[in-house]
């Protein structure tokens, strides 16, 4: 991205002269694509997992699981949840949980 040619590509048009402005504006309208192709991706990936999580339910319900039945499955999730976020935990250490908690309560 040195040469104003090869950077008017991604904005359309170059100047006459060489613009320091123009390579700016070129990097802030490449970051802000950039963050709204990520903004989407993510809007995507929530859509998708609220609607999967959304039809698991029914689907169960059609092909008869009760929660007699599912109970066992749920608290094996349980388990497997707690048993992950108890290995984040340990990895990790508690110091970015505590200085979340110190953030919030500066806030407060």
């Amino acid at each position: 991205m040195t040469d104003d040619l090869n950077i008017a590509e991604m904005l359309g048009e170059a100047p006459k002269t060489p613009d320091p402005g123009f390579r700016i504006d070129v990097l802030a309208r490449v970051g802000a694509r950039a963050r709204r192709r990520a903004a989407l991706d993510r809007a995507w990936r929530q859509i998708f997992t609220f609607t999967l999580i959304g039809a698991v339910f029914p689907i169960a319900q059609a092909l008869g699981l009760t929660w007699q039945s599912a109970q066992p499955l749920v608290l094996t999730g349980a388990v497997l949840a707690l048993a992950y976020l108890f290995a984040a935990l340990t990895i990790q250490g508690p110091r970015p949980l505590l200085a979340r908690s110190r953030a919030v309560l500066r806030g407060v």
